[in-house]
């Protein structure tokens, strides 16, 4: 009986959260849009990498409760995968300053820049690199392996 309850509900669940939930492209289509608006200074439709890196000292600085200047890796949880913080520590301290987050920043950016323009508009923000880079900004999810 407890068993048959479970599997209705887990059911009814799974129904309503299919409704109700956008789909994963409608979600990505709106956060770039959305992203895009919030930090396109110029209204050009793109994104220059100096727009990006204000939105990532945003980032950081929104990390940053405690203002110490720098981000451990607990802080940076579900926003930087392991492999990318120990390529942005430069200094071997256990924690990145901005200008080590800014780093990895321009990393991404540039990998995202497929036609080298030094912008990137909404396809390339979409890409699979340009979703890399959008994950900076996303709400943490927890730890990324």
């Amino acid at each position: 009986m407890f068993l048959q309850r479970f599997c209705l509900g887990i059911l009814a669940f799974a129904a309503i959260s299919a409704i109700a939930i956008p789909t994963q492209a409608q979600a990505e289509r709106f956060n770039v849009e959305a992203f895009i608006q919030q930090w396109d200074a110029d209204r050009d439709g793109t994104l220059s990498l100096e727009e990006v890196k204000k939105a990532a000292t945003a980032r950081f600085e929104a990390l940053d409760r405690r203002h110490k200047g720098i981000l451990t890796r607990t802080q940076l949880a579900g926003v930087l995968t392991f492999q990318q913080f120990r390529e942005a520590n430069a200094d071997k301290q256990g924690a990145l300053d901005l200008n080590e987050f800014l780093s990895v920043v321009e990393k991404l950016f540039r990998a995202a820049d497929k036609d080298n323009d030094g912008t990137l508009d909404k396809k390339e923000l979409e890409s699979s690199a340009g979703k890399t880079l959008l994950r900076l900004f996303a709400a943490r999810q927890g730890p990324l392996i």
